[in-house]
């Protein structure tokens, strides 16, 4: 099971100590890489509900400079290993991968057959993940008649296209976006039913580290509180076959697969 690390060259992502400034961004990276990260997964824009979206002119400006130091730091060939970058904007798509990174975190799912063309004719990996809206307006009553049903579905579908596209069936990783247009009670069920997504064949990434459902369950409005539980519900996931954990706490989750390897 692979750990990457959430690092946001943002102001507004919802967890405030996964918010990196320029200036500090490479003793972030380090210290994810040193805790036992595989992959750092960069943003630069905020997916958190009701953020406002930015251009893609805007997220390359956020991540060129960062990216550039990063890659003289780690070398070459590290770099093209464990960087991720997490965007549905083929423009900013095309700059990271000219750069040699190899994984796009596609929170639209492929649905742009531009992202899909260039990830293809890079020979790069991609992270199909589901949403329903856009972060502006997915949480508002967001309504499923049978939600693992209807994600598998989506899945499916955006995977056939990303085939077509000429991408290799090995470089698609599904995510069934807990969080993104979705209930407590759908984020349950979908992390319930992640045996459902794994009988697919496809690697399976999930993202539930400090999200607002955990604050719901257990009354913690306040994501800081919700480390611990972010650890327990790692630990069901991990034992449910999830192949990557995207996380906040790098240290903490390297720590939980240790223990399982070890037991």
């Amino acid at each position: 099971m692979q750990v990457w690390a959430i690092l946001n060259l943002t102001s507004d992502s919802f967890y405030e100590k996964s918010r990196v400034k320029e200036n500090k961004f490479i003793d972030f990276a380090l210290k994810c890489i040193n805790e036992g990260a595989d992959v750092l997964d960069i943003g630069a824009e905020s997916s958190r509900p009701f953020s406002k979206p930015v251009t893609w002119e805007e997220e390359w400006q956020r991540l060129e400079k960062p990216l550039k130091l990063l890659k003289k730091e780690l070398g070459e060939q590290t770099f093209e290993k464990i960087i991720s970058v997490d965007t549905y904007k083929p423009e900013t798509a095309r700059r990271t991968l000219d750069m040699g990174i190899k994984i796009i975190n596609d929170i639209k799912g492929g649905q742009n057959l531009k992202m899909l063309n260039l990830v293809s004719s890079y020979q790069a990996k991609i992270v199909i993940m589901h949403s329903k809206g856009t972060p502006e307006n997915m949480q508002i009553k967001p309504e499923y008649s049978d939600v693992t049903n209807e994600v598998l579905i989506f899945l499916k579908k955006q995977t056939k296209a990303a085939i077509s596209a000429g991408i290799n069936k090995e470089n698609i990783i599904w995510d069934y976006g807990v969080g993104f247009g979705k209930t407590t009670s759908h984020n349950l069920s979908l992390i319930k039913n992640t045996s459902v997504f794994k009988k697919e064949g496809f690697l399976l990434l999930t993202g539930i580290s400090r999200k607002s459902f955990i604050g719901e369950i257990l009354n913690l409005p306040n994501p800081e509180a919700r480390g611990f539980a972010s650890g327990i519900i790692h630990t069901y996931l991990a034992l449910q076959g999830v192949d990557i954990l995207r996380v906040h706490d790098v240290k903490e989750t390297v720590q939980i697969r240790t223990l399982l390897s070890s037991l």
